[in-house]
């Protein structure tokens, strides 16, 4: 009853600070090229973002998840992603970038679907979205797929030296880019308010940062935050063609021997966290609760910037804490039977797919429960 209360209050007791009940990891666990480590902190009061792995003997699938204006979005990706990949896969006789580029449109179009049933009861339906990191390792081919501002960064081993270096994998689509900025000028000549500079940042239509996701239907289909029943959430977007766009970034690369790790991460974790001091924590520290060290690294920073101490943040309730740092999801892959290094066998099941939790504050306090049936109607 009294940890109940300390964590509606905010306010822990004495001695119990160190029991974060917003942070989550899970052991270091096998795939076909080698362990990862999974971790994630919440911020808002309903945890938006999410992230999961799929080990199989032929592949492996990273997904990170960045949801905003709710969490519809990012937990639809959880459940719906995966299986569209793998369906493609098999259509196609194995991994390509079609088959990732044609899982993107899959989902795009069954999230609308979703968007228009839920429409005359959930008008805010049309107001929610998600960035989407994909990662497919396939044999010794790596594909990284990206819509959005999350990230994947290689570490790979300097040749003949005892020394990482930071290679980032993903083009981000976030209107801070003065790159992306011209890019949708150029996409939209005839409008002058396709981006513009509100609250300290720059933004697709005066609204959000990113230019590229899932979701946010009212960005891309005008009928949406046209109708009057959008009228509660916001004003009306007038659109000659979508502001926002559903396809990735999608990125080849053949793995080498001096390729040692990858990380994905929401930009939660980089908004603290340089790519090459995410490297350096990786390269030289334990496999063990690694992802955990990433989390609390950017925390850390994040309560050094405010000037209050990490102890501190421990005692802030979710939604609160979002004024400190945005949810964090991180995901940190070694790369073993690259380099000849002995690993784990994975064999083929369903129960391979290792997510975080759906809401990891529900999930700590005994809130949250995933059934059984929920993992069969995932499709994993």
């Amino acid at each position: 009853m009294l940890r109940a209360m300390a964590r509606c209050c905010g306010h822990w007791p004495p001695g119990a600070a160190a029991a974060d009940g917003m942070l989550w990891q899970t052991e270091l666990r096998p795939h076909a090229a080698g362990e990862f480590s999974m971790a994630a902190a919440q911020a808002n009061l309903a945890m938006e973002d999410q992230a999961q792995v799929l080990a199989s003997p032929g592949a492996t699938l990273v997904g990170v998840y960045d949801g905003h204006g709710g969490a519809d979005a990012s937990r639809f990706l959880r459940s719906r992603l995966f299986p569209h990949v793998q369906r493609f896969e098999k259509e196609q006789g194995g991994m390509s970038t079609e088959v990732i580029r044609r899982a993107f449109g899959a989902a795009e179009e069954e999230f609308l679907q979703q968007v228009r049933q839920a429409w005359p009861q959930r008008p805010r339906m049309a107001a929610v979205g998600s960035c989407c990191l994909l990662g497919a390792i396939s044999g010794d081919t790596l594909y990284v797929a990206n819509l959005g501002d999350s990230r994947a960064v290689l570490g790979r081993r300097v040749v003949g030296g005892a020394v990482a270096v930071a290679e980032r994998l993903t083009d981000e689509h976030n209107a801070a880019s003065e790159e992306v900025r011209r890019e949708l000028a150029a996409l939209n000549p005839d409008d002058g308010q396709i981006v513009v500079h509100a609250r300290g940042a720059w933004r697709v239509k005066g609204i959000i940062q990113v230019s590229r996701s899932i979701g946010d239907v009212y960005l891309k289909k005008p009928e949406y935050s046209m109708d009057p029943l959008f009228r509660n959430i916001g004003p009306p977007i007038p659109l000659k063609r979508p502001a926002l766009s559903a396809e990735p970034s999608i990125q080849v690369r053949k793995l080498k021997p001096n390729d040692l790790f990858l990380i994905f991460a929401s930009d939660g974790l980089w908004e603290h966290l340089s790519d090459d001091a995410a490297v350096q924590i990786v390269f030289k520290n334990p496999r063990t609760g690694i992802a955990n060290r990433l989390v609390k690294a950017a925390l850390k920073e994040a309560t050094r910037k405010r000037e209050v101490s990490f102890r501190d943040l421990k005692t802030i309730e979710k939604g609160v804490r979002r004024h400190f740092h945005d949810d964090i999801s991180v995901i940190v892959v070694y790369l073993d039977r690259h380099r000849g290094r002995r690993h784990t066998r994975v064999v083929d099941s369903s129960s391979n797919c290792t997510s975080a939790p759906v809401d990891i504050f529900s999930s700590n306090s005994g809130q949250y429960v995933e059934t059984l049936q929920g993992r069969r109607g995932s499709g994993w």
